[in-house]
C-alpha cells in the first residue's frame, strides 16, 4: 500500500509547531542545498578526480577529493569496473539525481531515456558534467561512461573517465580495477559527436559514442528510497528503468525475501503504476493503482527460486524473465 509517510505525524501536532516540524521533516526527505546543482559543478568535481584510482584498495591507494575512500562502490563491490562508480558518485556529490544509477555504465543510457536527457543525435553539442556512453561495434553491450569536463575554444571536449589504463593481462575485473585511474582524456571536435568513434578511446576495441546523457536535478526527485519502501535488512540487487520512473528489485539475505517497487523519478501527482513479482512455481503478487511517489512494496519468500519481477508507470511497463534464482 502506498502511504505518505508525513501526513500522520503531522496531524498529530497542533498548531504553529505544525510548520516547524513540516519544515523539518521535509528537510530531510529532500536536503536543501545552497544553489541548484550545475553541470560545471559535476565537471569541476569529475576534473579534481584526474590521476585518482579506485580508493584504497588500489595497487597506488588514494581518497578521492572529498576525503572518501573509494568512489561509490569501486572498491567495496570487489573491487569492480568502477567507471559508472565514478560517474554515478560526480553527479551525486555535485548535487544531481542518481536515481536508477548503479555499477553498470548501461544504466545511465536507462537513466537517460527515464528522464528524456539521452541525446544520441550527431547534431546534439555536449556539455560539461554529460556523461558521455560508449558502445562497441563488436557487440551491443555499452562499455563505457566518463563526465565531459569541459567544452573548448576549438571544439574539442575534455573528459575524466574512472576506471581507465587498468593492467589488461590480470585476467580479472578486480585485478583490472585496482590498477586503474581516472584519466583526463581530450576528444576532438570532429570526433565528439554520437555515434563518432574517437581515435585515443579503446579505437582497438571498436569503442564509439553511443550518446550523451544529461544528469537532472534533485529538487523534484522522489524523496523516498527503494530500501526505505521495502524495509529494513533489504538493498538493491537489480533495476529497470521506465519512462518516468525505476523498477526495483531488493533482496533480504536474513529472511529470504523479495521485494519489488515502483518509483517514480519526478513525481507529478497520482499516476497509474505497479509493482509485481512471482516466485516460480508459487506465489505471485502486484499493487496497481494510481500512486504519487511509488507502487509496492510487494514481497515474497523465494529464497532458492527464482523470480520474476516488473512494474508499469503511466502506461509503460517491462516484467523480466525468470532470473536471480537461489
Amino acid at each position: 500500500m502506498n502511504h505518505h509517510h508525513l501526513s500522520g505525524l503531522v496531524r498529530r501536532i497542533a498548531g504553529a509547531t505544525v510548520a516547524a516540524v513540516v519544515f523539518a521533516l521535509l528537510s530531510l526527505a529532500n536536503p536543501a542545498t545552497a544553489s541548484a546543482a550545475t553541470g560545471a559543478d559535476a565537471a569541476a568535481l569529475a576534473a579534481a578526480n584526474v590521476d585518482k584510482t579506485a580508493g584504497t584498495c588500489a595497487n597506488n591507494p588514494t581518497y578521492n577529493s572529498l576525503g572518501g575512500p573509494q568512489f561509490e562502490t569501486s572498491c567495496s563491490g570487489g573491487p569492480e569496473y568502477w567507471c559508472a562508480d565514478f560517474a554515478q558518485w560526480v553527479w551525486e556529490h555535485a548535487g544531481f539525481s542518481t536515481g536508477g544509477l548503479n555499477a553498470a555504465a548501461s544504466s545511465f543510457v536507462d537513466y537517460g531515456r527515464a528522464n528524456s536527457t539521452l541525446h544520441t543525435s550527431a547534431s546534439y553539442s555536449p556539455q560539461p558534467g554529460d556523461a558521455v556512453v560508449y558502445g562497441s561495434t563488436k557487440d551491443s553491450e555499452i562499455h563505457h561512461v566518463g563526465i565531459v569536463t569541459s567544452v573548448n575554444p576549438d571544439g574539442s571536449i575534455s573528459t575524466a573517465n574512472g576506471d581507465w589504463g587498468g593492467t589488461q593481462n590480470t585476467g580479472s575485473m578486480a585485478g583490472f580495477a585496482v590498477s586503474s585511474h581516472v584519466a583526463a582524456i581530450t576528444i576532438a571536435a570532429g570526433q565528439k559527436s554520437a555515434g563518432s568513434a574517437p581515435d585515443n578511446v579503446d579505437a582497438a576495441d571498436g569503442y564509439y559514442i553511443l550518446g550523451y546523457t544529461t544528469p537532472v536535478a534533485t529538487g523534484s526527485s522522489n524523496p523516498y528510497t527503494p530500501a526505505a519502501v521495502c524495509g529494513s535488512g533489504f538493498g538493491v540487487v537489480d533495476s529497470h528503468a521506465l519512462p518516468g520512473a525505476v523498477v526495483y528489485l531488493l533482496f533480504n539475505g536474513a529472511t529470504g525475501q523479495n521485494c519489488v517497487t515502483t518509483m517514480a523519478t519526478h513525481p507529478v501527482g497520482q499516476v497509474a503504476m505497479d509493482a509485481t513479482l512471482a516466485a516460480q512455481g508459487g506465489a505471485s503478487a502486484s499493487n496497481p493503482g494510481s500512486f504519487t511517489y511509488y507502487a509496492g512494496p510487494v514481497t515474497l519468500a523465494a529464497p532458492k527460486v527464482c523470480v520474476q519481477w516488473g512494474g508499469s508507470y503511466a502506461g509503460a511497463s517491462w516484467t523480466s524473465d525468470w532470473s536471480h534464482c537461489g
